[in-house]
């Protein structure tokens, strides 16, 4: 009898431990069955119009976020091939918001400014240059993505990482930091896909959600800073570089398991003309009245055009104490006046290492980069010192920068150059001495061709503003887009728009463009339908567009090369092959007219969108053309349909007359 008591104390206790379990997984499984949280899976499989293909999901993010305390940043949703072509290079970039071109929505960010470089210099091949960055984000989520990312055939890793790692998603002094270590970190982040753990993160994110901030919505740089004052060496300064040379280490050891290239760059920040924004003393410093008073006699002297003064002054503070950073950003402003950039330079690095609120990676995070690539065989993109050799007096600020770490359009380009310049030397894609180099544009042209309009300027010069109307900011930086009174007034109007979701981005274009081409600014409107179609060179109607204003500028057989795209775009659409007849008889060419606008005609009714209208338009110049070709009768019956559809129409009737005088007449019966 001892024994089946056992038995059945033994499954009692089973079933006991059994229905917790169950519970959880009933409860993870009615989460997943009611979509809680959504899709945060990196990449989706997608179909249109029976093709598939493979994009980035834009939500991704929200596995870092709560939506309750924070605006979760959107990834750009890129799509690349779900069947990868032979001649396709693939081509992942990794990183933060710089990465993601911010404050730019399209167009200037070095991924977009590298695959229009590589495709010049090597026309025969598809690159596909994938932007996965997001705001906001460390080396934690690139070390989570990368894995995912393996399985997609890349060829070659971009990244770009640092800045973020006090204060992105589960950054060392973020209002999302785990305290417990990179361990516990890392164990999270799996525990975070499920649906039960997210309940819970948001349930909590609920309970200490924050009444709104005043004078207007946080930005997420607002948000994200938790500890705001991390002094150099601290414990969560130390653990912040810790973190990031594993997570790059473990990063660049997955990549090289499984033989794929992979490129790392150095950190570029404004040091020039962002001031710190936070510069606390040393600890127990105790003759701040006294400090104060020199920095107050600097000021002063600096003011007055006194740099040399100014500098005594700044000295004898910095005897009682050096640490604060806005005394060395000071110094180094002066030695800039006084025309000494390397002094200049070495002091307003220091500035920037200095800053108690760690928006910028300080110069050893660039240190952990080379020594951890080095020790990986990974190489490195010098992009600070192509910025350092780009900037006046080598001094990185305005020229390059819109704030504290973001590049201008300009900036991006030279980023996209130090990543191109890197994959050469690296011998990527072809052996480096057989780079194409006499295919490559001048800087100026290469700008051009990105199509960075002044609309998508205008664009990051109100997010500039509403970043750096907030803190960290002291001041905002009121830029705009172009100086002319009424074309400012419309694209600040459009970006309007755009950020209140009544346009979206590539309708806001055209409406740009449409603005410019009724005031004869043609080529600049053509810009603005080049800009849609660098973003979805797959949509036939920017094409169609940009047909028009090269007509107008007389540009023939650019013009005729587009709608040829436009044609191979939309093969079942009409639009395409009635532009394409209407271009060729402009030019009085009946030969290749007829074929194209027999097309349209036969396609006409597969589009609601071709009036009338435009149907008796493409009959009247089919029978324009059959009667350049002697085929009288059956221009007459065109001429007829055309009529049908347009009763009255002037030219049709002129057509009909003519005709009429050079057909032989009929024999009564």
């Amino acid at each position: 009898a001892a024994a089946p008591s056992r038995l059945r104390a033994g499954l009692f206790w089973a079933l006991l431990l059994l229905i917790p379990i169950l519970f959880f997984l009933l409860l993870e499984g009615g989460l997943r069955l009611f979509d809680y949280g959504g899709n945060d899976a990196l990449v989706l499989l997608r179909e249109d119009y029976g093709e598939r293909y493979y994009q980035i999901n834009r939500q991704v993010a929200q596995r870092y976020f709560s939506s309750d305390e924070v605006n979760v940043p959107d990834a750009r949703g890129e799509a690349f091939a779900f069947h990868k072509t032979p001649n396709t290079y693939r081509i992942f970039c990794l990183g933060g918001s710089t990465t993601a071109g911010w404050p730019y929505q399209h167009n200037a960010g070095f991924p977009s400014q590298l695959q229009a470089r590589l495709s010049l210099l090597f026309p025969e091949r598809n690159f596909e240059v994938i932007n996965v960055g997001i705001s906001a984000i460390n080396s934690y989520s690139v070390l989570d993505f990368t894995g995912e990312l393996l399985r997609y055939q890349p060829d070659l890793f971009l990244i770009y990482m640092g800045h973020n790692e006090f204060y992105g998603a589960l950054g060392a002094g973020s209002t999302r930091s785990i305290a417990l270590g990179r361990p516990f970190i890392k164990a999270y982040m799996r525990l975070e896909r499920l649906r039960l753990v997210q309940l819970l993160r948001n349930g909590a994110a609920q309970l200490r959600r924050k009444p709104p901030a005043a004078g207007g919505h946080e930005t997420l740089m607002e948000n994200m800073a938790g500890d705001r004052m991390i002094l150099p060496e601290s414990p969560r300064y130390r653990r912040a570089r810790a973190d990031f040379a594993a997570n790059l280490d473990e990063i660049l050891t997955r990549i090289a398991k499984k033989g794929v290239p992979v490129l790392v760059s150095t950190l570029v920040s404004n040091i020039a003309d962002q001031p710190p924004f936070e510069s606390p003393f040393s600890p127990n410093f105790s003759r701040q009245a006294e400090w104060r008073a020199l920095e107050e006699q600097g000021d002063r002297a600096l003011a007055g055009g006194e740099p040399a003064a100014a500098l005594a002054f700044y000295r004898q503070a910095a005897v009682l104490d050096s640490l604060p950073a806005m005394l060395s950003y000071k110094m180094g402003q002066c030695h800039r006046t006084q025309g000494d950039s390397l002094r200049a330079r070495r002091l307003l690095e220091r500035a920037r290492d200095l800053d108690g609120l760690r928006f910028r990676a300080s110069a050893e995070f660039n240190q952990v980069i080379r020594r951890v690539c080095s020790a990986k065989g990974a190489p490195v993109v010098e992009t600070e010192n192509h910025f350092i050799n780009a900037s006046p007096g080598g001094l990185i600020g305005w020229s390059l920068m819109h704030d504290h770490l973001h590049p201008n359009a300009f900036g991006y380009l030279l980023m996209a150059d130090a990543f191109c310049r890197t994959m050469a030397e690296a011998d990527l894609i072809v052996d480096s001495s057989a780079w194409p180099w006499n295919r490559d544009l001048p800087a100026e042209r290469l700008f051009e061709e990105a199509a960075i309009t002044p609309f998508e300027e205008e664009i990051a010069c109100q997010r500039i503003r509403a970043l750096t109307s907030r803190y960290p900011f002291r001041a905002p930086r009121l830029l705009q887009a172009v100086d002319e009174p009424e074309y400012a007034r419309m694209l600040q109007g459009a970006v309007q728009m755009l950020f209140q979701r009544k346009w979206s981005w590539n309708e806001a274009h055209y409406r740009v463009g449409d603005w410019l081409a009724e005031r004869g600014r043609h080529a600049e409107a053509a810009q603005e339908y080049r800009a849609v179609i660098r973003v979805m060179p797959g949509n036939y109607y920017p094409y169609l567009f940009l047909a028009n204003m090269l007509a107008l500028q007389g540009k023939g057989e650019a013009e005729e090369r587009i709608l040829l795209q436009a044609a191979a775009l939309s093969p079942n659409l009409p639009f395409a092959f009635a532009k394409l007849g209407v271009h060729y008889m402009s030019r009085n060419d009946g030969r290749k007219a007829r074929p194209v606008l027999e097309r349209a005609i036969a396609l006409a009714d597969n589009s609601r969108d071709f009036t009338p209208t435009d149907r008796s338009r493409v009959h009247y110049l089919l029978g324009v053309a059959l009667a350049q070709e002697g085929d009288y009768a059956a221009a007459e019956r065109e001429a007829e349909t055309a009529l049908q559809l347009a009763p009255g129409e002037a030219r049709i009737l002129n057509l009909l007359q003519q005709l009429a005088e050079v057909m032989p007449s009929s024999p009564n019966p």
